[in-house]
């Protein structure tokens, strides 16, 4: 009787316990199901922010392409179709793009292309008249952020491909009369694809498509069979017809997923959100549900296991701590290959981004070397305050090892806040102008010149904080407030006082412990269309804990927010700061100008890069030091410049096709037969996710040079590795020229004579008295070249007043006249002296 209660009581404590596993099980289940749902709609909104962003990028090269065309109508000049097309042959860069010019103003949509048809290599031809992509566009009026066709054929080559359009006015050779024609840069959807391979890395059989209202698709998932997803949705998924448009309204009005059926009547999980940038396009991301639903074997292992545990009460313990290992090895595991995932995401988009910004920021480095205009260093300056922040930003955002570590460190230089300011409000302006909003500065005029801190993460906390207020303003203002305050109990230092105002949506009291959490948006239904990561307020304040201080919020929903913060800095210069424009201008007039460092005409490099622009921006940026540079496009072609020329140092670029920078230079250590046996080999790599460094030594590097290529960085590099007979340091002043403004009515006599006198002088032109008149109010010429027909000028001293009928003079003519004039000058200074 007492063996059959223990039994009883052993079966009722199994069955329980059975009970309460099951359910366990299934609730995690349950609970899993919709954890992976809700990671699967984030990843469809990264991608949505991926390919919009792709797809304006791509818009913004057509519209290059468009306003240099419509530059030249406007200017006086217009193209016909063959330069029009010649500039577009010249301007792309990638042979997958072609680019398309039909005319729409005869109806006939034809025209010419950049490529020729792949079956006939002389037929330039291009006919649209057949190809359905333009129903849903005016052609004749292309307008908004992003022109863009569906997926289709392209006539010359049966691609499959997306086009971007614009509209433009040429000149038909044959009438001599304007006419209005579309351009059209036809891109591959392969590429699209191609931005998208990081989701195989989590999602294996995802399949991502974009329709536009009606359903039609501009990018088609293989697995939806139909042309219409619509139909496609109704075809396999039986519903009411209230059913099947509320279906329709969901997706063309909101974030989320669902649950569909396919064509092998299996259960699929869609999610959808609509695209950035287009009207009434939306992004449906599909995969099979099985992928997305929770894998149970492991919880009725479990089970088992508690069974036998049961029946063995011994082992019970022992069974459950060996399935507590297992899932911890599998969570393991799961979290190495996520990890790998990342890293090689980051490291793909680092080498994206900073190869593009090796060609910005060099290319603008030659700008300030040989520019002497004011207002062109200026711009020219911005551009590189502007790049350099942003190069910065994405330095230390890419190295995401660092920051998921807490190695990100504060790096404190000496900064002129005029130049910071000037940086925000640069970055920051644009975006207020673009949505109509009053941008008010209140700048302290005391606020000392020069301070020391870290500048880069104060620039970067304030214009997230700016850029903010701006996206989430749709009305009225934002004002930025900054002031100081000198430390009573640190007489070397000052507390800044930064504030930004602004009238935007307000934040809700419930959601402010939201604002300062990573990946979190607040309102994020209300606010989906705004676009953001919910990264930037989280990487502001851990910016401010590093330096000692935190964000203030005070807000009112509806009617808008305050964000402030105090930050102490060290004073290099007491200097007062004074009215902010003309602190800025001062800072440009100091600033100090490119100057080689030394010549080594002598020695002799190789430089390796499948990029044609870095190859030209790094020669450039060598070019006063005189050394010899050989280049070569490929693996294969260094191979064989490294066999034949000696060489004192060599940079190999790393990410390159057929045959990368590692397999060279593996390659090269495996060559006996030549001269560079000892020749220092560095690597250029675009790649500066953390970890690198030691990748590029143990593969065979010397030592290796990161993209955007930093100047300084460089000549110390190549001061390291050539022999020091080779380098001759140099110390010279820079030379200054003679300035002359040019005055004409004649805009190309204008341009020859610039183009004749530009090296050896500083040139300045005016189309007209007036226009000549207001430029010397504010500038200073040494002297003026006129033509006799023109008014007297109200300004400029007369004796340095040159009038004559210049175009019946020749070149030489005119420049003996001009060498005459400051000879003269000279020898009257001379003579004054003596």
């Amino acid at each position: 009787m007492k063996k059959r209660y223990i039994v009883i009581i052993n079966i009722l404590i199994v069955g329980l316990i059975l009970f309460i596993i099951v359910k366990y099980a299934n609730d995690r289940a349950v609970e899993s199901n919709q954890s992976s749902i809700a990671s699967f709609e984030k990843m469809t909104t990264t991608t949505e922010q991926i390919v919009a962003n792709y797809l304006e990028d791509e818009q913004h090269l057509c519209d290059i392409w468009a306003n240099y065309i419509n530059g030249s109508a406007e200017a006086g000049t217009p193209m016909t179709v063959d330069e029009a097309i010649s500039y577009i042959r010249k301007a792309k860069i990638s042979p997958e793009i072609s680019g398309h010019l039909i005319y729409i103003d005869d109806g006939s949509m034809a025209g010419i292309s950049t490529n020729a048809r792949s079956t006939d290599p002389s037929d330039y031809s291009v006919d649209y008249s057949h190809i359905n992509i333009f129903e849903n566009l005016e052609i004749s009026n292309v307008d908004g952020a992003v022109n863009l066709t569906r997926a289709y054929t392209n006539p010359l080559n049966g691609v499959q491909s997306i086009a971007f359009l614009n509209n433009i006015k040429v000149l038909d050779s044959e009438t001599e009369e304007m006419r209005d024609a579309l351009i059209i840069r036809v891109v591959p959807v392969s590429r699209l694809e191609q931005k998208l391979v990081f989701l195989k890395g989590e999602y294996e059989n995802v399949e991502i498509s974009l329709i536009d209202w009606d359903g039609d698709y501009m990018i088609h998932g293989k697995s939806l069979k139909n042309s219409n997803f619509f139909e496609y949705f109704k075809s396999y998924n039986p519903m009411s017809a209230q059913e099947y448009n509320q279906v329709v309204e969901t997706i063309r009005t909101d974030i989320g997923s669902m649950h569909i059926h396919n064509s092998k009547d299996e259960d699929c999980v869609i999610a959808y959100t609509p695209l950035s940038g287009l009207d009434s396009w939306f992004l449906v991301a599909y995969i099979p549900a099985y992928e997305l639903t929770l894998n149970r074997s492991i919880d009725w292992l479990i089970l088992g296991i508690v069974v036998a545990g049961l029946l063995i009460l011994l082992h019970f313990n022992l069974m459950i701590l060996l399935n507590f290992n297992r899932k911890l090895t599998v969570a393991a595991e799961a979290a190495n290959q996520a990890n790998e995932a990342k890293s090689y995401f980051l490291s793909t988009m680092s080498h994206d981004i900073r190869t593009p910004m090796n060609a910005i920021i060099g290319m603008n480095e030659m700008i300030l070397r040989d520019s002497h205009d004011d207002e062109i260093l200026m711009y020219s300056e911005n551009i590189r305050a502007a790049g350099n922040t942003l190069l910065g930003i994405i330095n230390d955002i890419l190295d995401f090892s660092k920051i998921e570590a807490g190695k990100m460190e504060i790096i404190n230089v000496d900064y002129n806040c005029a130049s910071l300011l000037n940086d925000i409000v640069n970055m920051v302006q644009r975006k207020a102008d673009e949505k109509n909003l009053i941008f008010k500065l209140d700048v302290d005029p005391d606020i000392p010149r020069c301070l020391h801190g870290d500048e880069i993460r104060i620039k970067q906390v304030i214009t997230n904080i700016l850029s903010n207020a701006v996206k989430y303003t749709k009305e009225g203002g934002v004002t930025f407030s900054i002031n100081s305050t000198k430390c009573e109990d640190n007489p070397d230092y000052v507390m800044l006082h930064v504030s930004v105002e602004d009238t935007g949506i307000g934040i809700k009291k419930e959601d402010l412990d939201k604002l300062f959490a990573a990946f979190e948006r607040i309102d994020e239904k209300k606010n989906r269309n705004i676009e953001g990561t919910g990264l930037g307020m989280a990487i502001a304040q851990s910016f401010l804990d590093m330096m000692g201080s935190s964000i203030q919020v005070e807000s009112e929903y509806g009617r808008g927010s305050v964000f402030s913060f105090d930050l102490k800095q060290r004073v290099v210069k007491w200097e007062p700061l004074g009215e902010f424009d003309s602190a800025y201008k001062s800072f440009l007039k100091e600033r100090e100008q490119y100057k080689v460092r030394f010549v080594a005409p002598d020695a002799r490099i190789l430089v390796v890069d499948d990029n044609e622009i870095n190859l030209k921006v790094f020669v450039n940026l060598l070019r006063e030091t005189k050394i010899q540079i050989d280049t070569a496009e490929s693996g294969d072609a260094c191979l064989t410049l490294f066999k034949r020329n000696f060489y004192d140092v060599i940079f190999l670029d790393h990410m390159m096709p057929d045959k990368d920078g590692i397999e060279t230079i593996k390659e090269m250590k495996e060559c006996t037969d030549t001269p560079n046996a000892k020749t220092p080999v560095i690597c250029l790599t675009a790649n500066a996710v953390s970890g690198m460094r030691e990748m590029y030594i143990n593969a065979g590097f010397d030592d290796y040079l990161t993209k955007p290529i930093d100047t300084s960085r460089l000549e110390n590099m190549l001061c390291t590795y050539i022999s020091s007979d080779l380098i001759k340091q140099v110390d010279r002043e820079p030379e200054q020229k003679h300035k002359i403004l040019l005055v004409d009515e004649d805009i190309q006599f204008l341009r020859r004579l610039m183009e004749l006198l530009s090296n050896k002088y500083e040139v300045a032109v005016s189309k007209s008295t007036a226009q000549a008149t207001a430029y010397l109010k504010s500038h200073e010429a040494e002297l003026i070249i006129m033509d006799d027909k023109l008014d007297n000028l109200a300004e400029g001293e007369p004796d340095k007043i040159i009038r004559d009928s210049f175009k019946e003079k020749s070149d030489t003519e005119i420049t003996s006249l001009i060498d005459d004039f400051f000879a003269k000058v000279a020898d009257k200074e001379r003579r004054e002296h003596e």
